[in-house]
């Protein structure tokens, strides 16, 4: 019977030396670059959406404070309080407050507070809250109207350029003060508080709030001048 004849030799040690085991490594290697890339590039994405997205407080500005009514008698006062402020949302995305007050308090403690109805401030807007809410009477201390006396000396420094409103503010009831007029101070809190939603996915808690002291004549109810 006849032998079939061996196949040439330089086709055997081809394919003893194939190496077989470094394609499958190759491949790994493939696999693993393309993820970390994949990882990379999903981070800096997240980085970029949150600069560009991130949630960021609302700014407040008072910007007027009146009482409209103002009734003293037998050492207490009651008064109506108004006070119109603008909120700016700086989100890209609207802002939804909620759960947001004003609260009026003297010597400390809270003598008045209201509820701002919810609502919502497209992104990059402003919107005005005007508030306004009645006092209850309540007792003042002999003290306001002889604060100017007992109050010591201060220094008010004033840029060359003029006064801002602030400084301007705080030098009227200054000059309030030196010049002997009675006068009541009360502060006021306007808190603003929301959620920003990022991408109609996220939810953020965001909140503001804004100080201010009042000088008010105790006699008439006029406002002196205000701070925040």
């Amino acid at each position: 019977m006849a032998r079939s004849p061996e196949p040439p030799r330089y086709y055997a040690a081809a394919a003893a030396g194939y190496p077989r085991s470094s394609s499958s490594s190759s491949v790994v290697a493939s696999c693993v670059v393309a993820m970390l890339f994949i990882v990379l590039a999903a981070g800096g994405a997240a980085a970029a959406l949150f600069l560009l997205y991130r949630p960021r407080a609302p700014a407040i500005a008072v910007t007027a404070v009146q009482l409209p009514s103002f009734a003293s008698g037998n050492g207490t006062v009651a008064f109506t309080f108004q006070q119109l402020a603008s909120v700016r949302n700086p989100n890209r995305a609207p802002l939804a407050h909620y759960d947001s007050s004003l609260r009026v308090a003297y010597g400390g403690g809270e003598v008045g507070s209201m509820y701002i109805p919810a609502g919502q401030i497209d992104g990059g807007r402003t919107q005005y809250m005007a508030t306004s809410f009645t006092v209850p009477a309540f007792a003042v201390s002999s003290s306001s109207s002889s604060s100017s006396s007992s109050s010591a000396a201060q220094t008010i420094t004033v840029a060359a350029s003029g006064p801002s409103p602030a400084v301007a503010t705080a030098l009227a009831l200054h000059q309030q003060q030196q010049e002997g007029t009675p006068l009541m101070e009360v502060d006021s809190l306007l808190v603003v508080k929301g959620k920003v939603t990022i991408l109609r996915v996220f939810t953020h808690h965001v909140e503001a709030a804004k100080v201010c002291r009042i000088g008010i004549s105790p006699a008439d109810g006029r406002v002196l001048g205000f701070r925040c």
